[in-house]
């Protein structure tokens, strides 16, 4: 996800990030030239590392514990007990770590494309800012980069936006195909968890081999079989990683605000995306009360309140009016595909 610098931010979340050493360079005028001058401080690279690893200890965390640390957690507290905790951790650091590492190449590939976009086109950008989070199924809220949307002109937005979905899927794709067709899942024995699969999880099941059965003559042979749903006690790591990886791009790529899709249908649109971009947040709204009354699970509620923060429709760009060309026109139109393809309709079922 990358996140422009013009958002309107609270004076304290401003103060927060220079603190953290986040903000972008200082822009000068030399002249008729404007020069970056890095700011004095930490360096640059120094947060968004350490939040790197702190995530890999988050996603690793939760590879150990099944993709559920939270009962992991509850059940030692009511036992009084680590011994549970103790178990997990020898039995599942390896699908652990796959899990982590897996994850970590989709969200950098992903953030890694807005950066090189964007300085491509010389607008200023952070590195990837990774952001953990130990007690979700995941261990990771994903990452972001922060850059200077404001000086880049429409087509310009267009690339650094639809650049981090295409790279995150050429890794998550893959990952998913290998998952599907091996890897050992992590032991537990907690509280089953079922994961929804999206639409494109289904299709490269429904034309892979990705169940191993005996057939009469007694020969085991590759079949294959409808995967809807997958329990955390039989999601091989690398699959769940492309899960999580898919679930984010198609959540990034809705087309509203600064989110990936923002961008994307500004570059279609121009100033006529605002009017897109409300009928999609209407859509979510539906989507939440659908899946709150029909399920009793109201996913993405937060998100709901979080982007009306940094507005609905998408912020002007340094020149509105740029043509982006029929290939941009074409790749735009289909990427707009991603959510109905990578986003569930019950992501996560707790049994």
């Amino acid at each position: 996800m990358s996140t422009s610098s013009s958002a309107k931010l609270a004076d304290g979340a401003e103060r927060a990030l220079s603190d953290l050493g986040l903000e972008l360079d200082e822009s000068v005028m030399d002249g008729e030239r404007e020069q970056v001058r890095p700011r004095k401080g930490r360096p640059r690279w120094l947060v968004p590392t350490l939040l790197l690893l702190a995530t890999l200890l988050s996603m690793t965390w939760a590879g150990i514990a099944a993709w559920s640390p939270a009962d992991l957690i509850g059940n030692a507290y009511a036992s009084n007990s680590l011994f549970e905790v103790r178990r997990h951790v020898l039995a599942n650091w390896i699908p652990g770590l796959v899990f982590s590492i897996s994850l970590t190449v989709i969200l950098g590939a992903h953030e890694l494309g807005h950066y090189f976009a964007s300085r491509y086109y010389r607008i200023q950008s952070s590195l990837p800012i990774f952001i953990p989070f130990p007690i979700s199924p995941t261990g990771t809220c994903g990452a972001v980069i922060l850059m200077e949307g404001f000086k880049a002109d429409r087509k310009q937005i267009f690339d650094i936006g639809i650049a981090g979905p295409l790279a995150g899927l050429v890794f998550a794709i893959p990952m998913a195909a290998i998952g599907l067709t091996g890897g050992s899942p992590p032991q537990t024995r907690g509280n089953s968890i079922h994961f929804g699969q999206p639409i494109a999880i289904q299709l490269l099941a429904s034309v892979m081999p990705t169940q191993r059965m005996e057939n009469d003559n007694g020969d085991v042979s590759n079949v294959v079989h409808a995967v809807t749903s997958i329990s955390n006690e039989a999601m091989s790591p690398m699959l769940m990683a492309a899960w999580v990886g898919l679930l984010v791009t198609g959540l990034n790529m809705v087309p509203i605000s600064q989110l990936d899709g923002g961008h994307v249908i500004f570059g279609l649109f121009g100033r006529r995306s605002r009017p897109l971009a409300w009928l999609a947040y209407l859509g979510c709204i539906g989507y939440v009360i659908y899946t709150s009354y029909r399920f009793g699970q109201p996913e993405f509620i937060l998100m709901l309140f979080l982007i009306p923060l940094m507005g609905i429709a998408h912020p002007p760009s340094r020149n509105d009016f740029v043509e982006i060309g029929l290939p941009r026109q074409i790749l735009g139109a289909i990427s707009l595909t991603i959510p109905f393809l990578c986003i569930p309709l019950r992501p996560v079922v707790f049994l």
